[in-house]
């Protein structure tokens, strides 16, 4: 299971302190989120600014997920940080942005709208299933996520398949039933009295598959 942090909802002056809390409790993937204020609400962060909060955090992964109606001009910069870069299917620049991904050595992955028909999700890609509102961090978790991320593995045509957004431990189990095999957490990981209570109880909840 692929366990992801995202510090999207964390007060600014909290998120050096956080971020090495969780880390260091076992946080193994940092989820940087990016927005052009269009696609998703504005806010996130530039890759400088994830570049400094992981210079003062013990090494760890990284993932951005760039809510952009055309985010291939950011690949670069994020590619240089991270493992895996996740694109909105949505947009017309996703083609663009897997290819210049793939260019750089990067894991491409595609983010699914809840709105959006799965039909039109294509094969081969690892898939981020939105249980939210794209850029609306806190928002509550909808469950009708849960069938969606049935019927992709049930497809068997996606190498991965991960849920984003309101996840907190009362999902865990449901997840795993589903079949979810990456998950993203902003609000219920970061404000946790135990981070490291948290991520073992996501990790007993949803076994590896």
């Amino acid at each position: 299971m692929r366990i992801a942090g995202s510090l999207w909802s964390v007060p600014v002056d909290a998120r050096p302190h956080r971020l090495a809390t969780a880390v260091a409790a076992g946080l193994p993937v940092v989820h940087w989120d990016a927005s052009d204020g269009r696609f998703a609400a504005p806010g996130g962060f530039t890759p400088s600014a994830a570049g400094r909060l992981l210079a003062s955090t013990p090494p760890v992964e990284s993932e951005a997920h760039l809510m952009s109606h055309a985010p291939a001009p950011d690949v670069p910069a994020w590619a240089e940080l991270c493992t895996t870069i996740v694109v909105p299917l949505e947009v017309d620049g996703a083609p663009a942005a897997v290819a210049a991904i793939e260019a750089r050595g990067v894991r491409p992955a595609l983010a699914v709208s809840l709105g959006t028909p799965l039909e039109q999700v294509p094969s081969g890609l690892p898939v981020l299933l939105m249980a939210i509102t794209p850029g609306e961090a806190g928002a509550p978790f909808d469950p009708a996520v849960l069938d969606r991320v049935r019927r992709l593995r049930d497809r068997g045509r996606n190498p991965l398949v991960g849920v984003d957004g309101g996840i907190g431990p009362g999902h865990f189990s449901a997840l795993a039933e589903a079949g979810a095999q990456w998950l993203v957490s902003g609000t219920s990981l970061f404000q946790a009295p135990d981070t490291g209570a948290w991520l073992e109880a996501c990790r007993r909840s949803v076994p590896e598959g």
